[in-house]
């Protein structure tokens, strides 16, 4: 699985650069982005099992339904900026750790911008596998099954 995630987040989304290689290779052995990918899967089906079997509201509205939806993209996306910082910047890779170090080396500058793009990449995808996901738990659901339409 961590391959399958690599590849999406490297070729699929554009995320890889080879001057910076050491940061990737640190993702890729720590299982950064085993995690990451866990994250925007994980994160929304989650939501989706509280909102369809557990909250006992019968008027759902579709705005409660957006709500839901936003509140969980929003959640994958600070927890994937966390874990994605901690990933490459608490690593104990030494190597990274030192071309973090070199101001010359430009590691640094590049690193601090790559949580946040794994954090909107990770919103974005969340928002696709909550949709879905919603869909499916919709038909199983006794109080929500009008939602989202």
């Amino acid at each position: 699985m961590n391959e399958l995630f690599a590849a999406m987040y490297e070729s699929l989304f554009g995320v890889y650069n080879a001057n910076y290689l050491e940061i990737f290779t640190t993702l890729f052995d720590f299982g950064g982005y085993l995690r990451l990918g866990f994250l925007f899967i994980g994160l929304p089906l989650l939501f989706w099992l509280l909102f369809y079997y557990l909250w006992k509201y019968p008027y759902g509205r579709f705005l409660h339904w957006l709500v839901w939806l936003l509140a969980s993209a929003v959640t994958v996306l600070v927890t994937t900026w966390l874990v994605a910082d901690h990933a490459i910047f608490d690593s104990g890779n030494q190597a990274l750790a030192d071309a973090l170090g070199d101001a010359e080396s430009g590691y640094k500058a590049y690193a601090e911008g790559l949580p946040m793009r794994y954090a909107l990449i990770n919103a974005g995808l969340s928002l696709a596998v909550g949709f879905m996901a919603s869909l499916v738990m919709k038909q199983f659901s006794r109080i929500q099954m009008h939602l989202p339409f």
